[in-house]
């Protein structure tokens, strides 16, 4: 039996950045909600980028010690089937999981698509919302503004088991380097964009 495909923009497998513990983690390639001002709008084209099996992210969340997935994009519930796997097959592995969605977890809720309320029915911590430039706000972790809300859908986690905002910076052995994390983001990539371009030339 073939695992589902998910279209994916990035996969780190070991990060402390993105929520509890080690992690790793999945940013989504494809949104149509294309939030002004989101960071990540290198992302919002659905074509695909990374078509990579549920069951191989699993076996690279285990392989890294991960205490848990961290989902976010893109837009991860655009891919119900895919994602729902994933996180069932996540917690079948005693993974926890983690999601972030530019939906609000009523909009989430009311839909008909059983995927996605499978998808739910796996997932520890939803992040929800649209990121509003108008309300930014990085006071609180991993959010940028504040109608984002943590909803804790099983008991594993409470809102003190998130830490402040950090970024991480990773150096490829092309020279390339790469960001993840949450913070003031846009002075992160102002800082490193005249390396960026060093490299392009």
């Amino acid at each position: 039996m073939t695992t589902p495909l998910l279209n994916v923009n990035r996969l780190l497998s070991k990060t402390r950045a993105e929520g509890p513990g080690l992690r790793t983690c999945v940013w989504v390639q494809g949104c149509n909600r294309r939030c002004p001002g989101c960071m990540a709008s290198h992302m919002w084209d659905p074509s695909p980028h990374q078509l990579l099996s549920t069951a191989g992210i699993i076996d690279t969340a285990l392989a890294a010690g991960s205490e848990g997935l961290t989902i976010l994009g893109g837009e991860p519930f655009e891919q119900p089937a895919a994602l729902a796997t994933l996180l069932r097959q996540a917690w079948d592995a005693g993974l926890s999981t983690i999601v972030f969605t530019g939906f609000t977890h009523a909009e989430l809720q009311s839909s008909t698509d059983s995927d996605i309320h499978a998808a739910l029915a796996s997932t520890d911590v939803l992040i929800d919302g649209p990121y509003i430039a108008s309300q930014r706000d990085f006071s609180r972790p991993l959010v940028g503004s504040a109608n984002q809300q943590f909803v804790f859908l099983t008991h594993r986690y409470s809102l003190s088991d998130f830490s402040r905002n950090r970024i991480e910076i990773r150096i490829g052995r092309d020279g390339t380097a790469m960001a993840n994390g949450m913070g003031q983001m846009e002075q992160l990539l102002a800082a490193l964009s005249p390396t960026n371009k060093k490299k392009k030339r």
